[in-house]
């Protein structure tokens, strides 16, 4: 194969230290923002699901509060999630 100058010096800079080359930036910014974006749908659903049980044990009721707390958790969660993803571009 025929390479030119230019390929020749980016291959030979590449694989003269392989270690110098540090992780992407943008692979970061892809891992944080998915952390955030689970975080924000978690936290709100146990929170729920906390206070769901709280009154389910205060007023000995079934299990109707906190399905209505896990219920309404993910709907703060899947709002935070628009608004984070909105908030992007």
């Amino acid at each position: 194969m025929v390479y030119s100058q230019v390929v020749r010096d980016v291959d030979t800079r590449s694989m003269k230290n392989p270690q110098s080359q540090g992780p992407n930036p943008n692979d970061w910014y892809a891992f944080a923002l998915l952390g955030q974006v689970g975080l924000t749908i978690v936290i709100p659903c146990l929170l729920g699901i906390g206070a769901g049980l709280f009154i389910d044990n205060r007023f000995h009721t079934a299990p109707i509060a906190t399905l209505i707390g896990l219920l309404l958790g993910l709907a703060a969660g899947v709002y935070g999630v628009y608004r984070l993803v909105s908030s992007l571009h």
